[in-house]
């Protein structure tokens, strides 16, 4: 039996569907299948998790307006797509102009063709997805509801997320880009900001493209890498232009990718990235095609790993967003037996509901025919082709069996690959404060003496205290703070350089003090407010092979800056007679989000940075880092200590300049 917590999120979850919506049809030849959108909710009502004639589990919805389609196209482009809609009429200037407005837009690459009535039909999908997003929003576009209790709170929209449709290009079996004008109606109307975060196995190109210069709007995208699957983007290096400079975060996973290698670089950037944004509310696209019985991609998902997608997304939206959370369908190719079953499960998620064991005997009998049918066509061309049939079955339960998916041969090198994606991308989008509250397994050399030179005597390290006198009251420094220290503390309102909420900088700074290989000192009041703070932690997957290189990042309150607090405490952290053992580096990045409310160019940052370092014996080196020679206004600083070894300083200052390897750290 459901709980009253369960019962309130089910009221509150909603589907949107249209039966007009099934005439985005590219024909009986193409991958793309409405029929998988009726497979979908037959199976949610065959098994009691939906009821079409409940007004309170659906939404209306109705066609975008001209004006909401150029939030993110072209007039010309949709004067083409209203064009191209239209009957074919004889003759010859008509075939010509046809002919060129198909060259012209993205509609004679066989993969979009045009379609009569998809200006109707797309705009529909449109409007449905910005319903949706503006009825979580609140907005007088998303319909009135009798008080906020009833407004929606989880919105799934399985005909939405064509996000491949570009301002001026239909691409990828995507004409309008729904999800894109939703969130760009949101961003005109509120100053929200908007998570996308993306789960089709081809690259979400469009919605990237629409935001890539907006700090408003984070895109997240796991995919298959571009090497080898369509649109060929997707890199990790695709971060964003401008003020939106790290605010694109892409993810490409090696083809034969498996649930357990997809599940840790999901956990691994995901997570760490969302307490810095702090969005207001959530947009999913589930494109199932991830899944290894899809025909169109070389992922090898189950539903496990689908599940634990939908289930992160479930979770960051009731831990940053207030619930608020729009999923759309977007991608999945194997029509009967994996759309119905991975979509099933967003909307079991989103609604409370548990999912049965079993598939209904009913809705097997009746999907399996169709799903032998295509089975039969398709042997038939891998027949003429000379390609030998795999076995295949159709499902009898929601949740994939473990024995028909054996292990990938290449597990292990591909698992590595991955981790090293995700590596470098955490490298280059997250701060050194959330690297080091979320840090991953690093390997270490047996000789590092790691632990021995940061803690000398194990739990007993000693801790030393200062009090620090300054114009705005007294201060208490102490290095080595313990967890059960840090829990007794608040953040002062102004430390939210790294995660913009301060509860949630205490949360970061926690994380670190139970972190057994770093060194956290504090400044705080005699009243038990943060103020600032230093962490010693060793260097990420990029210093790998190397001994006893550590990172130093420090932080200042906005209440407590022009009073030198940031000098005397780096000072007080950085007296410790270990240090000389050890090589220190800091690196100040003008993109980070730490820089924003600085009331400063980029460029005077970076000498605050060089200046405060410099005051403590560091002295700036050129280097081919990637997040350093990417910015002319960013700066790497180091320390070597007086006692390290001429060949592990000769082998840091030659990593310190050389020309990384961006696919494979």
């Amino acid at each position: 039996m459901a709980n009253a917590g369960e019962a309130a999120t089910s009221a509150r979850a909603r589907l949107i569907f249209d039966a007009k919506e099934l005439s985005y049809d590219f024909g009986a030849d193409h991958p793309l299948k409405p029929q998988r959108v009726v497979a979908l909710l037959d199976l949610l009502e065959e098994s009691g998790l939906w009821d079409r004639a409940d007004l309170q589990t659906s939404l209306p919805i109705r066609h975008a307006t001209r004006a909401e389609l150029e939030l993110v196209h072209t007039p010309a482009y949709i004067d083409a797509v209203r064009e191209l809609s239209k009957e074919i009429q004889p003759g010859l200037a008509e075939s010509d102009r046809r002919e060129q407005l198909e060259l012209d837009y993205g509609f004679a690459e066989g993969d979009t063709p045009p379609l009569v009535g998809m200006h109707e039909v797309t705009s529909l999908i449109v409007g449905g997805s910005l319903v949706g997003l503006s009825a979580l929003m609140g907005l007088l576009e998303g319909g009135s509801f009798a008080s906020a209790q009833e407004r929606p709170l989880h919105i799934f929209h399985p005909s939405g997320g064509l996000h491949h449709a570009w301002p001026a290009r239909a691409s990828g079996f995507c004409v309008y880009n729904d999800a894109a004008i939703a969130i760009a109606h949101v961003l005109r109307s509120t100053e929200a900001r908007v998570l996308y975060i993306d789960f089709d196995a081809h690259h979400g190109d469009g919605v990237q493209k629409a935001f890539y210069d907006d700090p408003r709007v984070m895109t997240i995208s796991l995919h298959e890498t571009g090497r080898y699957l369509f649109p060929g983007t997707g890199d990790v290096l695709e971060m964003g232009a401008g003020l939106g400079r790290g605010y694109s975060i892409n993810l490409p996973l090696q083809p034969f990718t498996e649930d357990d290698s997809y599940t840790e670089v999901m956990q691994s950037i995901i997570p760490p990235l969302l307490i810095s944004f702090a969005p207001d509310v959530l947009v999913t696209v589930h494109g199932c095609d991830t899944h290894a019985w899809d025909q169109l991609t070389h992922l090898s998902l189950t539903t496990r790993g689908i599940q634990a997608q939908i289930k992160l997304a479930h979770e960051l939206a009731h831990t940053y967003c207030q619930g608020r959370w729009l999923a759309l369908g977007s991608g999945g190719y194997d029509a009967y037996r994996v759309v119905p079953r991975a979509w099933g499960m967003v909307w079991a998620e989103m609604a409370g509901q548990e999912l049965p064991a079993q598939l209904p005997a009913s809705w097997v009998e009746r999907w399996r025919l169709a799903w032998l049918k295509v089975e039969e066509e398709e042997a038939e061309e891998r027949q003429a082709m000379g390609i030998q049939a795999g076995s295949a079955h159709f499902p009898l339960t929601f949740a994939d069996r473990r024995e028909d998916f054996p292990q990938q041969p290449r597990r292990w090198e591909i698992s590595h690959t991955n981790r090293q994606t995700a590596a470098l991308a955490r490298h280059l989008l997250l701060s050194s404060s959330l690297r080091q509250a979320f840090r991953t397994p690093r390997h270490v050399s047996p000789l590092t003496g790691l632990v021995d030179l940061l803690h000398l005597r194990g739990s007993e390290t000693p801790s030393r205290s200062k009090l620090l006198e300054t114009a705005r009251g007294p201060l208490l420094l102490r290095d080595f703070c313990p967890p059960s220290m840090v829990e007794h503390l608040r953040a002062d309102q102004g430390l939210h350089a790294f995660a913009r909420l301060p509860e949630r900088e205490w949360q970061l700074l926690l994380n670190i003090a139970r972190s057994p290989d770093c060194a956290l000192t504090l400044a705080h009041t005699p009243g038990g407010e943060i103020v600032g703070q230093v962490t010693i932690a060793p260097g990420d997957e990029w210093w790998e092979g190397l001994d006893n290189v550590y990172e130093v990042a420090i932080e200042v309150s906005a209440n407590w800056r022009g009073l030198r607090l940031a000098n005397q405490l780096l000072a007080f952290a950085l007296q410790l007679d270990a240090l000389e053992d050890m090589i220190l580096f800091a690196v100040g990045l003008s993109w980070h989000w730490d820089t924003e409310g600085l009331s400063m160019n980029m460029y005077r940052y970076r000498e605050l940075i060089a200046r405060l370092f410099a005051s403590q014996g560091f002295a700036e080196y050129p280097t081919n880092e990637p997040n350093v020679r990417m910015e002319a206004a960013n700066v790497f600083m180091a320390r070597i200590g007086k006692r390290v070894d001429s060949r592990t300083a000769s082998r840091f200052l030659s990593r310190v300049m050389s020309t990384p390897n961006l696919t494979g750290l």
